[in-house]
């Protein structure tokens, strides 16, 4: 009979993978806000391609595989902004030369 002072400690259960395209798209999620925001398109393909990938094999990952795509479409918006923003400036300073009085 074994001594209860030596026994062993339950075995954990081997952890599950992470999914590597669920880190490529976070990583590529978090780079979108920071470098050029069309990485942000990338982020978004990868991380639903991990979350289809996710799904059929079982593997960790989902949560970071969401996260790189809502900061795709976090980046992909600022990218709309600005140009609506440069395409704004532009009109507003259009108009203004042309309704700008010329000296004889």
């Amino acid at each position: 009979m074994t001594d209860p002072k030596y026994a062993y400690p339950p075995q954990m259960p081997p952890r599950r993978p992470t999914n590597s395209m669920a880190i490529a798209a976070l990583i590529m999620g978090i780079a979108s806000l920071f470098t050029c925001q069309l990485v942000g398109i990338g982020a978004i393909i990868c991380g639903n391609r991990a979350r289809n990938e996710i799904r059929g094999s079982g593997e960790e990952g989902d949560g970071m595989a969401l996260a790189g795509i809502i900061l795709g479409w976090v980046s992909l918006a600022l990218v709309v902004l600005s140009l609506l923003f440069v395409v704004g400036y532009f009109v507003i300073f259009g108009a203004f030369i042309l309704n700008a009085p010329t000296s004889p």
